[in-house]
């Protein structure tokens, strides 16, 4: 005699997929957009050797920028150098963005 099972339960899988929900992406202002010595809401580059402004480009409409809604870890990928690293909404401030001189 067999033991009869349910077709639910065959063939399916016994872990859940993996998705990325606690971390977010965030648009960031383009360098050519940026101008010399004015203020701008973001973090700065992780990367050492570039530490520039990672500015957060504004949202339609006036509302808050890029709000992530509850999670605290954003990705963000530099437009300067183009490191891409972990940073958390609750440390972004006002930076002044400076240029570096090439060379």
């Amino acid at each position: 005699m067999s033991i009869k099972r349910t077709s639910k339960s065959i063939g399916t899988a016994a872990r859940k997929p993996v998705t990325a929900s606690g971390v977010r992406h965030v648009d960031v202002v383009a360098p050519r957009q940026m101008v010399p010595a004015d203020l701008y809401s973001g973090w700065l580059c992780k990367n050492k050797p570039c530490g520039l402004v990672i500015a957060i480009a504004p949202s339609q409409a006036g509302s808050k920028p890029g709000s992530p809604g509850g999670e605290d870890q954003i990705v963000i990928k530099c437009p300067h150098c183009g490191d891409e690293n972990l940073y958390r909404w609750s440390t972004r401030g006002e930076h002044k963005y400076t240029l570096t001189s090439a060379g």
